[in-house]
């Protein structure tokens, strides 16, 4: 309710009041704020979380632990990933990359602080799963995005460059707003 509501102040608050800075341009930068602050909020959420968290879930690690934080980054996440995709027209090497890079980290701090809050047995067990899954994530996707992005630039260069008919991947995609500070990512020269 407090995030819906501040989102509607936020929101008149932008469109009734002038901040005074002259090159203010208005409604047209609010994305670019959201994303910045969103970016900075996630960041700090991680520091608190290996700050506060993991250092006592280490204290308590085992083979359990990474072995079901393992299976967490793999079958318990990318199985319905792919099972969603099922119909979509996606290859399994697009399937497989948004899988590996799909939802993790963040929304699993705060679904397990959810459960925290309820006092539940077991619920030290499930803080340190849950440190130990997101450490590990934080980890292995780190060291693979380079390599894995690459590999699977290299397949979608040679699938269109083959013909690629019927390749969902290479569909239009409507344009979002530019990132202002960052530049186009698909013209890199603009």
């Amino acid at each position: 309710m407090a995030a819906w509501v501040a989102g509607f102040s936020f929101g008149y608050a932008l469109r009734h009041f002038r901040t005074g800075v002259e090159d203010d341009d208005g409604p047209e930068r609010t994305p670019d704020f959201a994303e910045d602050l969103g970016g900075l909020l996630a960041s700090v959420s991680l520091m608190v979380f290996g700050a506060l968290l993991l250092g006592p879930a280490l204290q308590h690690l085992n083979w359990h632990l990474v072995g079901y934080a393992v299976l967490s980054l793999t079958v318990v996440r990318m199985l319905p990933v792919a099972l969603s995709l099922a119909g979509t027209g996606l290859r399994m090497p697009t399937v497989g990359y948004i899988g590996w890079f799909g939802p993790r980290g963040l929304a699993s701090i705060v679904l397990a602080l959810l459960v925290a809050e309820e006092h539940i047995p077991g619920v030290e067990l499930l803080g340190r799963v849950v440190a130990v899954t997101v450490a590990l994530s934080v980890l292995l996707h780190g060291v693979s995005a380079v390599a894995l992005a690459e590999r699977y630039g290299r397949w979608y260069g040679r699938t269109t460059a083959a013909g690629g008919r019927g390749l969902r991947e290479a569909a239009p995609v409507p344009e979002g707003p530019a990132r202002h500070r960052l530049g186009r990512l698909d013209h890199p020269e603009a």
